[in-house]
């Protein structure tokens, strides 16, 4: 298959795919008129659940399949299954169920995210999360999740400062395992956070999340992350978990840096991509989704997690951050996968993951590929 369109960039290319790869990749001299536009698929590493699917429950093949249709469809060829904070019980169930889903027939899913339950529980920064689940880092506990999911644990979120020398020892572990570990729900500050940084923890989930409403002028966990030279950070550009001028100064400090930090996520629940508001479940959680698209807990009017769609956000972000679409794109696309030790991109070799965009009604999605497949067309 042959494709010639105009990458984000400006240049004109012509692709050829051989099955689920790009076989040769070159770029023209000469312009083109009206050809599509052309971009690596989107890599989101943080979904709670997509398409009326909560990811959080044990899951049905043709649920699974559904929130797979759902994520193509909105440009997303590879995410993280998130699991928020559980009880051992509850982890062991969806451990069981997905496990066995995630090794034979894993479809875009790169694999799981942990967030949870090495939380903080301080009301602070638990966010929806149950602080009676939460429980301090235990390297016997992480020992115990390898052998049970072996390389399909990919990232954890923790907040080191519960129980430091703990959070270093899982942290080290973990990294050499190739698991990925970002802070968050946390009050990770000055020596705590450079130690686990030192450890080998290398992102912050949602910045700007699940942080105190209020905070010392300077000495606040903004600031102290923003303050880390090579810390990668995550924002949720959906104009309500971060108020648009907040998203802005994040996300222009995170893209300005060299090389850039900044990485964008959706942070989705079932709701995402579903196309109606009303009551949602996140686990055992239930979240009313509103007009506006936010999706809250009744009684506290907590976020839990977000209705974004990944083809949206990367719009959302451009316009809000005022940054080029092709940076949004890859803060959405190839950083978070080469975050994660992957190879993406519209690269020779590489998985022929990509999108094709409308340059005359963006933002439009026209078709989604996967592994050189088209799985997703628009009427």
């Amino acid at each position: 298959m042959k494709i010639t369109a105009r990458s984000l960039s400006g240049g004109i290319l012509d692709v050829e795919i051989d099955g689920p790869v790009f076989r040769k990749v070159t770029r023209r001299k000469q312009d083109v008129l009206d050809l599509p536009w052309i971009a690596p698929g989107l890599v989101d590493i943080q979904v709670n659940g997509f398409g009326g699917v909560d990811f959080n429950r044990p899951l049905t093949d043709d649920a699974w399949r559904e929130a797979m249709k759902q994520l193509f469809r909105h440009g997303c060829t590879g995410f993280l299954l998130t699991l928020i904070t559980n009880s051992e019980e509850g982890y062991r169930a969806l451990f069981a169920d997905l496990a066995p889903r995630l090794r034979n027939a894993p479809l875009a899913c790169l694999g799981l995210h942990l967030e949870g339950p090495w939380l903080n529980p301080d009301p602070a920064f638990r966010g929806a999360h149950r602080a009676e689940w939460m429980r301090k880092p235990d390297p016997a506990q992480m020992e115990k999740w390898q052998e049970e999911l072996g390389d399909l644990l990919k990232l954890i979120t923790l907040a080191p400062e519960t129980d430091l020398p703990a959070a270093r020892r899982v942290i080290k572990a973990g990294t050499k395992k190739d698991v990925k570990f970002f802070i968050g729900h946390s009050g990770a500050m000055g020596e705590t956070l450079e130690a686990a940084i030192a450890a080998g923890a290398v992102g912050w989930t949602h910045l700007g999340n699940a942080a105190p409403a209020v905070a010392p002028k300077f000495d606040n966990v903004l600031l102290h992350a923003l303050a880390q030279p090579k810390l990668l950070a995550t924002l949720i550009p959906d104009g309500l978990h971060l108020p648009p001028h907040a998203f802005r100064a994040l996300a222009r400090s995170l893209e300005q840096a060299q090389p850039s930090r900044l990485l964008l996520t959706t942070d989705a629940m079932a709701a995402a991509g579903a196309g109606r508001t009303g009551k949602f479940t996140l686990g055992d959680l239930e979240v009313e989704v509103a007009a506006d698209g936010s999706a809250r807990l009744p009684e506290s009017g907590r976020l839990a997690g977000s209705t974004l769609t990944p083809f949206a956000g990367v719009f959302q972000a451009e316009r809000m951050a005022g940054i080029y679409l092709e940076d949004a794109w890859a803060a959405f696309s190839t950083r978070p996968a080469g975050m994660l030790g992957l190879k993406r991109g519209l690269i020779e070799g590489h998985p022929a993951d990509f999108c094709l965009l409308s340059p005359e009604k963006t933002p439009y999605l026209l078709a989604t590929y996967f592994r050189g497949a088209c799985v997703y067309e628009a009427p």
